[in-house]
């Protein structure tokens, strides 16, 4: 009769005790793929509202998108809640104030920008004045931290959720620009431009990348005021 040796038998108990044992989810498991979902749908969501917005401009309105439009709306509300969000973080985390108000300045900076026309009625160009004394104001502020506003923006870069706000900034200030240039798009139509349609494609790109800045800012506030120690 034929024996099984010593090394076949530890083999079946050890399967054995591996298929007798549960499979478990853990918690954390659970909550890594509970917190990918629901980034997920934040950005269908923010993929959704940009077309409604440009959709609801020329359908319902029948709006080019000026200054008055939802769409140019939109993107103010966006650069002032990227604002809120860090200058807020400041003010409840004083050991990172000097660079939250930077960063918020920027964003302030930003916004007075979008606003341009509205400053063009009191006369041409005069955004520049209110955006050179908030951007002087901020970098005195940051000055005044010393090397100490340097370590504070290190510790907010910190936060994986800064790798969207960049990202959307830099898609802002580099990609929507060049995609935006009325070069650019009376080559591509030649004879059939319409100024509209640039408008349109420009202006939806740099929606999109507010509503991405505003993510990352209330996302990153959040994350920071969450773990900060007790």
């Amino acid at each position: 009769m034929k024996t099984n040796s010593p090394v076949v038998e530890e083999n079946n108990s050890v399967s054995a005790s591996k298929n007798s044992t549960p499979s478990v989810v853990t918690a954390d498991t659970k909550k890594t793929i509970y917190r990918q979902l629901l980034n997920a749908l934040m950005i269908v969501a923010i993929g959704i509202l940009v077309n409604l917005s440009i959709r609801v401009d020329y359908t319902l309105f029948g709006v080019s998108l000026g200054e008055q439009s939802l769409t140019e709306t939109l993107q103010l509300v966006m650069l002032a809640g990227s604002a809120v969000c860090f200058f807020s973080l400041g003010r409840r985390m004083s050991q990172v104030k000097h660079a939250s108000y930077l960063i918020a300045a920027f964003f302030v900076v930003l916004m007075i920008r979008e606003m341009d026309v509205w400053f063009d009625m009191i006369a041409h160009g005069s955004w520049v004045y209110p955006a050179l004394l908030v951007t002087f104001a901020a970098l005195y502020n940051a000055y005044k931290g010393g090397k100490q506003s340097i370590n504070e923006m290190g510790q907010i870069l910190k936060s994986r959720h800064m790798n969207m706000l960049i990202g959307g900034v830099m898609l802002l200030l580099v990609f929507s620009r060049l995609y935006g240039m009325g070069s650019f798009w009376q080559s591509v139509m030649s004879d059939s431009y319409i100024r509209d349609v640039k408008n349109i494609s420009e202006e939806t790109m740099e929606l999109l990348c507010y509503c991405l800045i505003a993510l990352g800012a209330a996302k990153t506030r959040f994350e920071m005021l969450t773990e900060q120690p007790k």
